[in-house]
């Protein structure tokens, strides 16, 4: 259990998740290429987590710009209608720090690609999936750290 006064850190990736030292939504965006079930995150608890954060891979159209860090009660937190926000333990042989932010949406989990079967797909659900993202940006903001 990753207690609420526990912090945690987003790795942010430029060009795709941050413009002019502003993160974007897509920072927080669940990729439909591999049903993603959880946006990844490193405890900041752990001591060598930065090491973890530094060994996510980089590629041409993606690097390593720095961090956001946030308070796992302030995303527990999030007052959204019917959305719920929770983050884990989801640690790897690799990457021991590595938790996540998992999100439910009328008790349903949000899943990159897949459909909610509560809201009205389309328009809807694209909405609500960009409210629930400005609200992680809006608390990741405050906690940015360029490396």
């Amino acid at each position: 259990m990753i207690a609420d006064n526990e912090n945690i850190a987003r790795a942010i990736f430029s060009p795709r998740m941050i413009i002019n030292g502003v993160i974007q939504p897509e920072a927080f965006c669940l990729r439909s290429s591999i049903q993603e079930e959880y946006i990844s995150v490193m405890r900041m608890s752990f001591p060598f987590w930065l090491d973890d954060v530094k060994n996510i891979p980089q590629r041409k159209n993606r690097k390593l710009y720095g961090y956001a860090e946030m308070l796992v009660n302030d995303i527990r937190s999030i007052q959204l209608k019917g959305v719920l926000y929770d983050v884990r333990e989801c640690p790897t042989d690799s990457m021991p720090s590595h938790a996540g932010i998992f999100i439910t949406v009328n008790g349903e989990n949000l899943v990159g690609g897949k459909m909610l079967s509560t809201v009205t797909a389309g328009v809807e659900q694209d909405f609500l999936t960009l409210a629930i993202q400005r609200e992680l940006v809006d608390i990741a903001q405050k906690g940015l750290h360029e490396l």
